[in-house]
């Protein structure tokens, strides 16, 4: 208490220096930080359009900025500022302002918004918060109503209390509070709660998550997680919010929730992730998991293809989309891709263009099974380009038709046999041995040849002749022009 006499000016220095020892006490304002300001006026000036005026809580901002208006997400643009009754070129935090925008009538902008900077906040209606009662305050009992005040905003709020039904005066609880109307509200943003009826202030408290989910019985860990919020170190913090991430923490996500610069939240995931604590599985959007999670994947894979591998052992290996699909949609894309690379930089698995195999292994093939092999090859090698059809060959082979298929294909991806249509298969020496035959023709005879020559130089049959052409069509050793082929 100061006293002072307006009209002799006894105590008002002693009342100038107690303000001011005061105020030095008080964290400065950030200008470093991003940009917000709680709007507590707007107001249409002749000559200007509209005009908002606040604190601004931090960042800066000048004449041509985009800024973003909260709750409503509305980009705008600013046409000047004023600061001290003067047109300024920036304002930085601390000061008060007054902020010119475009394309908006101020008709629209309420006190209790706020301006921001675009695309990185998101407004809530749900925050998890450590609320605490003045001694004078009557208690509070779960789920009571109150007035809610942090910045310029004002509206109601419920009160939902963790883990007991009533708050005592003087006493303080993690709680959540479960706004009326959205508002801008930050990580480590103080506030003020009001009774209900009558209106009077009975505490306050700091937000410790702005973009609360809603409680669940099954969170067993949810005021653990509050508590590390609360006090915390950034690492730790990153840590637990990606434990509690099913598919992965998101760069959008650890600044939305946190309110931290671009350059804390890359400085916290560096950091953590040099400690191997976290896995960064993307760079591009950034996204993290946490270390025992990307372990749990990377043996999942290597599970899932010994056991594929197991079950069908005359293929060379599983496909990337079919591994994909078969971890679920639990696991994002960008932590499969990334496992998957770890695993094949490890040596154990290989990844060869789309199939993934264990490290080391190939096909083995049982006795029977290298004889049908042979016998395939044979086949088609011993007919040169009158083949028979794939029905005739496998029915005479030592094994099912199931397993004479995927030996089949066991050839055709090694490509010593080669599919020209869908009944027509050829061996590769035979297909070689044609384009040498076309190749001396057209030293000879020129580059044109027409289907009934084609069929005199190869000794084969429109059968065979008609799906060769195209085939040599598909493969750019010739091309069609009319009734004849160029050939390349």
């Amino acid at each position: 208490m100061v006293a002072v006499s307006v009209k002799t000016g006894s105590g008002l220095d002693e009342l100038r220096q107690a303000l001011s020892s005061v105020a030095a006490l008080l964290p400065g304002k950030d200008r470093s930080r991003d940009f917000r300001l709680p709007i507590d006026r707007s107001f249409a000036m002749k000559g200007f359009g509209t005009v908002v005026t606040g604190t601004l809580v931090s960042g800066s901002v000048g004449a041509g900025d985009e800024v973003e208006l909260f709750p409503e997400r509305e980009r705008l643009r600013v046409r000047g500022v004023h600061s001290g009754g003067k047109a300024v070129g920036r304002a930085t935090a601390g000061q008060r302002t007054a902020v010119n925008l475009a394309g908006i009538d101020h008709a629209a902008v309420k006190r209790g918004m706020a301006l921001a900077r675009p695309g990185i906040w998101r407004p809530t209606r749900r925050l998890d918060v450590r609320l605490e009662l003045l001694p004078s305050a009557p208690k509070l009992k779960h789920r009571a109503r109150l007035h809610f005040h942090a910045g310029t905003t004002e509206t109601i709020a419920e009160a939902h209390l963790y883990g007991q039904t009533v708050l005592l005066p003087g006493e303080s609880a993690l709680a959540q509070l479960r706004l009326e109307r959205e508002a801008l509200v930050l990580a480590g943003d103080r506030f003020i709660v009001r009774q209900f009826s009558p209106v009077v202030t009975i505490g306050g408290g700091r937000t410790l998550d702005p973009l609360a989910r809603r409680p669940s019985l099954r969170d067993s860990g949810r005021r653990q997680f509050l508590g590390t919020l609360e006090k915390g170190q950034r690492g730790e913090i990153l840590q637990a919010m990606a434990e509690r991430s099913t598919l992965g923490l998101t760069w959008g996500e650890i600044v939305a929730h946190t309110g931290w610069t671009e350059a804390e939240a890359r400085d916290t995931i560096r950091q953590e992730a040099a400690t191997r604590r976290l896995r960064v599985v993307s760079e591009e959007p950034v996204i993290l998991v946490p270390a025992a999670l990307f372990e749990r994947v990377e043996a999942q894979l290597v599970e899932k293809v010994a056991k594929f591998q197991k079950e069908n052992p005359l293929l060379p290996g599983i496909s990337r989309e079919d591994l994909r699909a078969r971890l679920g949609r639990r696991v994002r894309t960008e932590t499969f891709r990334a496992a998957l690379s770890s695993l094949a930089a490890a040596k154990k698995l290989e990844v060869e263009g789309e199939l993934v195999k264990r490290a080391g292994t190939g096909i083995e093939l049982l006795p029977e099974e290298l004889r049908a092999k042979e016998e395939i090859e044979k086949a088609f090698a011993s007919a040169g380009l009158e083949v028979p059809s794939l029905k005739e060959v496998l029915t005479k082979l030592p094994v099912d038709q199931k397993r004479a298929e995927k030996i089949l294909q066991i050839l055709l991806r090694d490509k010593s046999l080669v599919r020209v249509s869908a009944e027509l298969v050829f061996h590769r020496e035979a297909l070689a041995e044609m384009k040498g035959k076309l190749a001396s023709y057209k030293k000879a005879k020129g580059d044109k040849i027409s289907v009934p020559v084609f069929k005199d130089l190869t000794g084969i049959t429109r059968k065979y002749a008609i799906p060769l052409l195209e085939y040599l069509d598909r493969e750019r050793v010739t091309r069609r022009a009319g009734d004849e082929r160029v050939i390349l």
